[in-house]
């Protein structure tokens, strides 16, 4: 049915009432007024009723039933009757005086079907779906789904079968309201928008649970750091999708990553390279996947978890990490791997690519394994080295590590400089060197002290010494009678050396008097 053959479109709900005009401004003489109706699957009218109208008001009231249905014509010439899908179609109000017509107005009769589901009151963390199914469908040129605050609602139009659906989901009791669906209708129309409405309740006091979920075959995988890696979900149209990560080292499961295509919103918590695939097309149409670029850290257990109404998929997603790196020496080039989610690896090893069979002798601690090559480079240990991780499920991946004698000659120079880490231990050890040799002053100071008394050249004044006489040349005892060592005049040449506690700065005092008096 073309928009031309009809001048006034009226959509209306199953079992509502319906009035149709016949005039635009009523006639001002004696008229005769036919109502005729057509069925979408029948090409030609079938009378109802007929009535004389005289100044614009009928002689009488008159009804009909017709498929069901009773149809009456009210004072000024409108049908009057209730809607039902039997019904519907094209209605014909004649105009005629004197057998001549004088005007034929055409009104098309479209039913609209809201369904609200659950039905309200509806549980918290459900899905509330808002249906509309327009028919004929071709009235609707366009349609959408309002808001009780006037927000348009992400709408999905089904132009074939005339159908309009949005939902919410995990509602909340911010959700709660009057919904308006409302339709732009195509073709000649009275009004161009046609509106309906439905009241949606939030039972607060009780919540919804997913019974209905299934769950994917687990998948393996292992991928290099920063190179990008598939984290797929269950091949499911869904409403919204939950990405949860456990790590290697926790047992907890963290939520990472949501969105909802309903409400166009999405929060990406902790991992900024992470993100779905092609959000504008796949997503938004209920298609989940996500795209890592992952580093080290980031292996683990990835859960993807996708709702459809009331019902869940789930599907994990288990990832190894393997990071390669070098460190070199004035000696040896040092090639590592490190490896992330231990519990999947089968086995990790170095090769040496341009003959496999050369054994490479490695060390390893949990997650990590090495192996050393003596520098200089020679032509015997230049190439290819290839570190590989197997998965117990036989898949692998393999990090590649290029080893030329040009790179590893020009970066080991014959005298490199000392790291920042390396000049400090230098510094201090210098520092400890200079410490070490003041505190071995003070004994070496007294250990020439005792060898000069052994001697005979030095003289204390506190302790107790042997002196040679200068008026006899025979040796006194000092203990007999130490008034008369106060007395005696020293010896040319003697030095005196007092042994109470000395400093740093007394000892070279006391050396420098040593040199002077005993050269």
């Amino acid at each position: 049915m073309e928009g031309d053959l009809w001048n006034d479109v009226i959509i209306v709900r199953e079992d509502q009432s319906v009035t149709l005009s016949c005039f635009d401004s009523p006639p001002t003489s004696s008229v005769l007024v036919t109502w005729k109706m057509m069925s979408p699957r029948e090409d030609r009218w079938s009378y109802l009723l007929s009535v004389n109208c005289i100044d614009g008001h009928t002689d009488g009231h008159s009804s009909e039933v017709f498929a069901g249905r009773t149809f009456e014509i009210s004072t000024d010439a409108s049908l009057i009757f209730r809607a039902a899908s039997a019904v519907q179609g094209r209605y014909s109000c004649v105009v005629e005086q004197n057998d001549k017509k004088l005007q034929e107005r055409i009104v098309l009769l479209a039913l609209i079907k809201l369904t609200v589901t659950p039905t309200p009151p509806v549980t918290v963390d459900s899905t509330l779906r808002l249906a509309a199914q327009v028919s004929p469908s071709s009235v609707a040129a366009w349609g959408t789904w309002v808001s009780p605050s006037g927000d348009q609602l992400h709408t999905e139009i089904s132009h074939g079968t005339g159908g309009l659906l949005s939902k919410l989901p995990r509602i909340t009791s911010k959700d709660n309201g009057v919904y308006t669906c409302r339709i732009r209708i195509y073709g000649n129309s009275g009004t161009s928008v046609s509106e309906h409405r439905v009241n949606v309740t939030v039972n607060v006091k009780a919540v919804f649970s997913f019974k209905d979920v299934t769950h994917g075959v687990p998948r393996s995988l292992a991928a290099l750091s920063r190179s990008l890696v598939t984290l797929t979900c269950p091949s499911v149209l869904g409403d919204y999708v939950l990405l949860y990560w456990e790590s290697p080292d926790s047992k907890r499961m963290e939520l990472i990553f949501q969105f909802d295509r309903w409400r166009q919103s999405y929060t990406n918590q902790t991992k900024p390279h992470l993100h779905l695939i092609n959000p504008a097309s796949l997503a938004a149409a209920g298609n989940f996947s996500f795209l890592l670029n992952p580093a080290l850290k980031d292996g683990g257990l990835y859960l993807c978890e996708v709702f459809l109404d009331d019902k869940a998929f789930s599907q994990a997603n288990r990832l190894s990490v393997l990071h390669g790196y070098t460190k070199s020496s004035r000696t040896a080039l040092d090639l590592s791997c490190m490896y992330s989610e231990r519990s999947q690896v089968k086995s990790v090893r170095w090769s040496y690519v341009q003959d496999p069979s050369r054994f490479l002798q490695s060390s390893g601690v949990l997650g990590r394994i090495t192996i050393s090559l003596a520098l200089p480079v020679t032509p015997e240990t230049a190439g290819q080295y290839a570190c590989t991780l197997n998965l117990k499920n036989g898949k692998s991946v393999q990090y590649m590590y290029t080893v030329t004698m040009a790179n590893i000659d020009s970066t080991i120079s014959p005298r490199p400089a000392l790291p920042p880490a390396a000049e400090d231990v230098s510094a201090s050890s210098y520092v400890s060197t200079f410490s070490f040799l003041l505190f071995l002053i003070p004994p070496i100071a007294v250990a020439v002290g005792v060898l000069l008394w052994r001697q005979g050249y030095c003289v204390t004044r506190r302790s107790v010494e042997q002196s040679l006489s200068h008026h006899s040349g025979e040796v006194e005892n000092i203990y007999e009678n130490p008034d008369d060592l106060r007395q005696q005049t020293p010896p040319q040449g003697a030095v005196y050396m007092d042994l109470k506690p000395m400093g740093e700065m007394d000892v070279y005092k006391e050396l420098e008097r040593y040199n002077q008096c005993c050269g």
